[in-house]
């Protein structure tokens, strides 16, 4: 039977976290490890998921880790504890203020299983907490490849949430950015170009939660775009002594570029932090 790691990192959570878990620790598939991260949360999150644990879940005790991280790194690198720790065939990223449906896990492993695909990605419900909704989805792929490619131009969904991975795409170590902005394009343009086989599961298994606000003052769309450059620079450096045959090899010459156009409008400092960038 296909094993799975589902890894959910906890940083202030304490109104979302309930629901979360219980939509987690419920999955109908037997075969999960499950990976709660606390990233150093300052609320009663983990008081709250333990609790929920020892009231409705016990029997699942010898199943499940919380991971305390001694110093808050954010998502990115909180995922990357989970990683470190997970046993699974396959991960599957869970964000704590958001939840999954209870077969989720069941379709996934299945659809792997008949495909021998390497990455499984589906879609979600976005939620806006008004009670509408709406599905987001992604068109069908002929190669992991081109999934990365669209991804790159922002013509398909980067969330690393809506993929089910195979764990073994995992090693060598791939980059984890310092920052939360693009981490998802970030990871999944690496673990994309690693895979041989991706397939699609067109059905909504995930409810992302989100506000449909679009509102974003000047100043934090720059400080969120300097995030992304340094990201995308970080990565680059990364792979960059083997850049020809790295997973950066098809798209680094557009990070770049697009690096080197937010360096000018949103960051200039970054021009001395990363002297390859011009």
């Amino acid at each position: 039977m296909t094993t799975v790691s589902l890894i959910v990192p906890i940083y202030k959570v304490e109104k979302y976290i309930e629901q979360c878990g219980r939509s987690v620790l419920g999955q109908s598939w037997p075969s999960i490890q499950f990976i709660f991260v606390d990233d150093c949360s300052p609320d009663g999150s983990i008081d709250l998921l333990e609790a929920l644990i020892e009231r409705e879940f016990s029997g699942l005790k010898s199943q499940i880790q919380i991971i305390r991280k001694p110093v808050n790194e954010g998502l990115p690198q909180a995922r990357r504890t989970g990683i470190a720790a997970a046993t699974g065939d396959f991960i599957l990223h869970v964000d704590a203020d958001d939840w999954i449906e209870p077969d989720a896990v069941e379709k996934l492993a299945r659809k792997a299983d008949e495909t021998g695909a390497d990455v499984v990605y589906f879609f979600a419900w976005k939620e806006f907490g008004d009670g509408r909704s709406r599905v987001i989805t992604d068109k069908e792929f002929a190669t992991p490849q081109d999934f990365a490619d669209a991804i790159l131009v922002h013509d398909a969904h980067p969330s690393v949430v809506l993929k089910f991975w195979r764990r073994t795409l995992f090693s060598p170590e791939i980059f984890f950015p310092r920052y939360g902005q693009a981490e998802d394009m970030v990871q999944s343009l690496q673990l994309l170009d690693r895979a041989a086989k991706a397939v699609r599961l067109p059905e909504p298994l995930y409810h992302y939660r989100r506000s449909d606000s679009s509102a974003m003052s000047r100043g934090k769309r720059a400080r969120k775009k300097a995030q992304q450059l340094r990201n995308y620079l970080d990565l680059y450096r990364f792979y960059s002594a083997s850049i020809e045959t790295s997973p950066l090899r098809r798209c680094w010459r557009k990070l770049l570029r697009k690096a080197r156009l937010w360096a000018l409008l949103y960051d200039r400092s970054a021009i001395k932090d990363y002297p390859e960038l011009f």
